[in-house]
């Protein structure tokens, strides 16, 4: 089956129906897919997410969220967030869905741009994304053998003790439109390219920020990701190495780097940004980074 362009999916959305127990029926398609979820009657979304499952089968993944306590974040690591909002605020939940072919670096990629144009549009990104949490509550652990043997298995719920994803995120930067490989690409102000290899010589090891990686003979990127940028790219040249690594055919020698730093940002933050650029890639090309997904 030939693969639509990604705007046209992504304009196949489901009509609004009530999240409990929509599981149940035949509302939600036995397919793999994107599904999103909003408080009833509200235009701001509170999650994003994808899933190579059924859509079906993923959503009664989040039973959780109508129990009285508080579920761990698996088998579903928004259920913390939206029980948190519907103990808190006496909140029903709806769901749409589209249904996905291909591959899962195909549909990953979508939820990234369907990610990117609500920031856009909201400034801000789903509530439940991102490992975010509402003020004035603790996310569960989660819900592993290793933890319970550990003791370190826990269910989260109301909190006065600060947390770090109580922390708003970031706007967008700049718009999701134009060539991945230009100088200020979604609006950050990129470093001049330089080949992968010879990065350590400009960047301390303390550099935070965002990166992307590209074959100058090609157009779009191999790679776009965030963190401590010198080792980043070291991991990533590593992988090059490694026979049988998915991601080993495309970190061969001659890569070029590029990147843009700030320390100020948290993690969920630069993983928004991050978001953002997959997502502006997906625009542009109609698919993601030829590495991105690959692990």
């Amino acid at each position: 089956m030939a693969l639509q362009g990604p705007l046209r999916v992504l304009k196949g959305w489901s009509p609004w129906c009530a999240l409990e127990n929509c599981w149940r029926g035949s509302a939600i398609p036995s397919e793999p897919g994107l599904y999103r979820i909003r408080r009833a009657g509200q235009e701001d979304l509170d999650y994003i997410g994808q899933t190579g499952l059924t859509l079906r089968r993923r959503l009664a993944m989040l039973v959780g969220v109508y129990r009285t306590e508080m579920p761990y974040r698996d088998p579903h690591t928004a259920a913390p967030a939206l029980w948190a909002l519907r103990h808190s605020l006496s909140c029903s939940f709806e769901a749409s869905v589209v249904p996905v072919p291909g591959d899962a670096s195909y549909r990953k990629g979508l939820e990234a741009l369907a990610v990117a144009i609500y920031r856009q549009a909201r400034r801000q990104s789903p509530t439940a994304n991102f490992g975010r949490i509402l003020r004035g509550y603790q996310l569960s652990s989660h819900n592993s053998a290793k933890l319970v043997a550990a003791g370190k298995r826990r269910r989260g719920g109301p909190t006065a003790l600060e947390q770090n994803n109580w922390s708003s995120g970031v706007p967008p930067v700049g718009p999701l439109e134009g060539d991945p490989q230009e100088a200020r690409w979604c609006g950050h102000k990129w470093s001049d390219w330089l080949r992968m290899r010879d990065s350590a010589v400009k960047l301390t090891p303390d550099a935070l920020g965002l990166y992307r990686v590209r074959d100058a003979d090609s157009p779009g990127l191999v790679y776009v990701g965030e963190g401590y940028i010198r080792a980043r790219l070291a991991a990533h040249l590593a992988k090059g190495n490694k026979t049988g690594h998915r991601q080993a055919p495309f970190f061969g020698a001659g890569l070029e780097c590029s990147w843009t730093v700030n320390a100020a940002w948290l993690r969920h933050q630069r993983v928004e940004l991050e978001t953002d650029l997959i997502g502006a890639h997906v625009l542009s090309t109609g698919h993601a980074p030829r590495a991105q997904f690959l692990g």
